[in-house]
């Protein structure tokens, strides 16, 4: 597969993560937020679980956009195996047929002498 279409996937997935980094970590300040107007925690407490919550959810996010980046990886290995076992295929049959098509020649030049 060609280099820039491989990097492209890859970028492509590291924005995904982090654009689900940032909605996740809006939706913690916004939930967190909404318990301390409830009295449910101090702001104190509220700051600490931020925090950490988005500490664990970078985490998370880090490790999906590895798992990912290992599975394009093996995906696009996969594919280049692939493509040069069809083009190795490809080239055998052209050989094939210009083989027969000189053969041919031959017997038609035999023909004729």
């Amino acid at each position: 597969m060609d280099k820039m279409k491989k990097m492209g996937l890859l970028g492509a997935t590291a924005l995904i993560g982090a654009g689900l980094a940032a909605l996740s970590e809006e939706r913690i300040k916004d939930f967190v937020k909404e318990k301390i107007e409830q009295g449910a925690m101090s702001k104190e407490e509220g700051k600490i679980l931020v925090e950490d919550l988005v500490s664990e959810t970078k985490k998370q996010r880090l490790n999906l956009e590895k798992n990912i980046i290992e599975k394009l990886h093996g995906t696009i290995k996969m594919a280049d195996k692939e493509l040069e076992s069809l083009s190795d295929k490809i080239d055998e049959m052209k050989i094939q047929e210009l083989e027969a098509e000189l053969d041919k020649m031959k017997s038609m030049r035999k023909a004729n002498d």
